[in-house]
Formats: structure tokens, C-alpha cells, sequence
């Protein structure tokens, strides 16, 4: 009955979660023919097209990249409307994203890892890393990598030749060095007008720091509890998974059993470590994390509450964690463990390093 109840509760809270994670859209504007239009709305995964809608609208619509020339994100990503070649020949509309302007322009669909480059006025070229075939002498067959963005690269950037060992150590098609190259040919030869980088007010990686207090009630009775977390994320691989680690202290922390000398190992101070989406934008933003937030192993938890804004560095959490499923549905609860539920409830102040 245990185990049905706890697989329920994970159900519902994976459909909340899903729930709200449709509802991604930020402060945006749209270009069509010179006219700027100012509203809400997002990129869809395949970049085909956006949900958007205007400032003076009720209703979100879908925009097809033919029908208008770019989407921008405020603050954020910058998208252009292209015609790009498929692998069948035939043509396709994409909101490409743009990561460079300067001397050559670096575009990216990024779900399908396309990346694409244009020099000037002149047309557009996908890099490419083709997979061949290779037979060896004993009939086996070996796939390998044509390379042959490196020579598109090395053509376009011909009048650069001091880049062409940073160009033969791209062992593969990552954006990162791609961006870097476009920046650094752009700067090498060109000195009339600075290079844009999309891309250069996104940080590798990003922190937030919380101080938080709660009770647990990993004994008996519940017991007060303090801590300091540091939420630390990548926002080029995503921009709402959070890495959740720091310390956290209990007078009367969750108790693991000897069974051999039947005493219990107190753990006042624990390492927590787990991995948190926060779902939409708005100031009040659903949460959900799963891993080890009361930083006893290996029970793991399941943590969902919520984030309020306060302005652009604080802001408020409420977090309620239910401590040892795995446990729970394994059986180990109560031989290893002085409470057969654990639950948790924690408040925090959040400060963030932008």
C-alpha cells in the first residue's frame, strides 16, 4: 500500500511539473518590416516557429519564421528568420539563432546541433561533419567524420591564416568555439566596427546563494533546522536546472542504524546535493528537485515548493521535501532508519550573482 501511495505522489508531481514547464514565455519583441511589436512569447525546440503575444493582445498566436524577419528575446537570445537547405535538397523555414555578427555571421539551430555561417552579403553555409564509411582490409566496417567544416572555415577565414590552428584543433562542432573563432577573425580583420556576441552576456556558468531555515521531522517530534545553499546552473545548456548543494545543521537530524550494535549515527551537519527545475518566469515560479536536499545518503527525496521574486537579486523560496522513497519501496526504511517518513519544510532567502 506504501509503495502505491508513493508512486501516486510522484505521478502528480511529475504532471504539475509538466504542467507548468508550458508556460516558458519571457518579455520579447518581434521585427516585421522595420516595425518593432513588444510582448511575451518563446522559441519552440525545433525553431519553426514562436508563441508570441503582443502587449495589446489577449490571445497568443503562432508565428511561422516567413512571416516576420526576427524574434528577441529581451535580454536574450536573438533569433532571424532564413531559408536553409535540408539534407533532401529541399528548402525549409527556420528562426535561426543568432550567435555572431561581425565579418562572418554564426547562426545555430541548437536541438539539431546545426550550425551555419554567412560572409558579408554572401549566402548562407551549413558546416557540416559528415559520418562516412570505412572499410578495412578484413571487411569490417569503421564509421568516421569527414571534417569538412574545417575546410569551409579555412576558406571563409583565408585572410586570417594565424587562425588556422585554432581552426585544425576544433576536433568537432561545438558552439563555444565557434563563437570564439567568429569573434577572433572578426577582430583580426576588421577594425572599423566592433563584433556583436549574442552569446557574451550569458555566463558559462551561474550562482545564486540561500539562506535557508525549516523543521524536519526526521524523529520524533519536529526539529529546527539552518543552512546555506548555493545553486549553481549552466544557462547555454539550460537556463532552469539548478545544481543544489551546500550545508545544512539539526540538533536532532535523521538517526541511521547499526543494526549489528542496534545504536543510531547522528548526522547534525549535511552535505546536500540535488539537482532543482524551476518552471516559468513570473515572479512566482513552481519548483521541483530531486536527489539527496536533506543531504542524508542514500535516501533519496522528492522536493517541490516555490520561488517569489523580489527584485533582480532577491529572492524568496518554501520548499517541502518527503525524505527516503527509494527507501520506502525498497522495504529499508525502518531497519536503517529512525523514522519511517521523513518530511521537511524549509524556508530561504535567495541572492543572486547576476
Amino acid at each position: 500500500m506504501k509503495t502505491e501511495i508513493l508512486l501516486a505522489t510522484f505521478f502528480i508531481l511529475f504532471l504539475a511539473g509538466y504542467s507548468f514547464s508550458q508556460s516558458n514565455n519571457k518579455p520579447a519583441y518581434i521585427i516585421k518590416q522595420s516595425d518593432t511589436l513588444f510582448g511575451i512569447g518563446k522559441m519552440s525546440k525545433n525553431q519553426k516557429y514562436i508563441t508570441f503575444k503582443r502587449s495589446d493582445a489577449t490571445k497568443f498566436r503562432e508565428i511561422l519564421p516567413k512571416d516576420i524577419d526576427a524574434f528577441r528575446i529581451i535580454g536574450g537570445r536573438y533569433f532571424i528568420s532564413h531559408q536553409v537547405v535540408e539534407y533532401n535538397n529541399k528548402l525549409n523555414w527556420y528562426f535561426l539563432e543568432l550567435l555572431v555578427d561581425g565579418e562572418i555571421d554564426l547562426y545555430a539551430i541548437s536541438k539539431s546541433v546545426r550550425f551555419f555561417i554567412k560572409k558579408n552579403d554572401g549566402k548562407l553555409i551549413e558546416l557540416k561533419d559528415n559520418v562516412e564509411n570505412i572499410t578495412n582490409i578484413g571487411g569490417s566496417k569503421y564509421m568516421k567524420k569527414d571534417n569538412r567544416y574545417l575546410g569551409v572555415m579555412k576558406l571563409y577565414m583565408e585572410d586570417a591564416p594565424t587562425l588556422f590552428p585554432e581552426i585544425d584543433n576544433m576536433d568537432r562542432l561545438e558552439q563555444r568555439k565557434l563563437v570564439k573563432l567568429s569573434v577572433d577573425y572578426h577582430n583580426t580583420v576588421c577594425t572599423d566596427h566592433e563584433c556583436i556576441n549574442y552569446t557574451k552576456d550569458i555566463p558559462k556558468v551561474t550562482y545564486k546563494l540561500e539562506i535557508l531555515s525549516g523543521v524536519n521531522h526526521h524523529n520524533s517530534t519536529y526539529t529546527p533546522q539552518f543552512g546555506l545553499l548555493a545553486y549553481v546552473w549552466s544557462p547555454l545548456h539550460n537556463e532552469r536546472l539548478y545544481l543544489k548543494t551546500g550545508l545544512i545543521y539539526s540538533a536532532r537530524p535523521y538517526g541511521r542504524r547499526d543494526i549489528n550494535n542496534l545504536e543510531e549515527i547522528n548526522y547534525n551537519i549535511k552535505i546536500p546535493f540535488s539537482f532543482e527545475y524551476v518552471f516559468g518566469n513570473k515572479a512566482f515560479k513552481p519548483t521541483l528537485a530531486i536527489g539527496f536536499p536533506t543531504g542524508i545518503y542514500p535516501t533519496v527525496s522528492v522536493q517541490g515548493g516555490f520561488i517569489v521574486t523580489l527584485d533582480q537579486r532577491f529572492e524568496l523560496s518554501l520548499s517541502t521535501s518527503v525524505d527516503g522513497i527509494l527507501s520506502q519501496m525498497a522495504g529499508m526504511q525502518q531497519e536503517l532508519y529512525n523514522n519511517d517518513f521523513g518530511q521537511s519544510i524549509n524556508f530561504g532567502l535567495i541572492y543572486d550573482f547576476k
